[in-house]
């Protein structure tokens, strides 16, 4: 695993914590944060307990065995629609009990960072492509 990536996906996590437990919020029934979005994508985290996250229909078996009492997915969505979410981290701990990013670099499940950080990077790359060529397009 990318070292680097997942302390810097978990610093910013655990910023969406601090600030979300100094809203007031009750953290451990579960919230949502949009980390970036723009015009046509966005890119956000939800943070689910268990007992929710077990309620969702359709759930894959192969997530439901990584669930614990805290977890926090990725979220990926294009023009509205949401086109991948991932179980990034997965947490024996409440959500308000998690006092440092390496309690989260602790729960990371790889596989799931992996293909998180891969489909946000598609989709920039994506973007960025269409608007270079955009830009080409429109100096002729």
């Amino acid at each position: 695993m990318d070292q680097s990536y997942a302390e810097s996906i978990a610093s910013d996590i655990m910023q969406m914590l601090e600030t979300t437990k100094a809203s007031g919020l009750d953290m451990n029934s579960g919230f949502q944060n949009d980390a970036f979005k723009s015009d046509h994508f966005l890119f956000g985290y939800i943070f689910y307990p268990r007992e929710t996250l077990l309620n969702v229909s359709n759930l894959p078996q192969s997530v439901r065995k990584k669930v614990k009492k805290s977890n926090i997915l990725g979220t990926v969505s294009v023009d509205g629609k949401t086109v991948g979410i991932h179980l990034v981290c997965s947490l024996p701990m409440g959500f308000d009990e998690i006092t440092s990013k390496e309690d989260i670099i602790a729960g990371v499940n790889e596989k799931e960072l992996i293909e998180f950080k891969e489909q946000i990077a598609k989709i920039l790359h994506k973007d960025l492509v269409g608007n270079i060529e955009k830009k080409e397009g429109m100096e002729q």
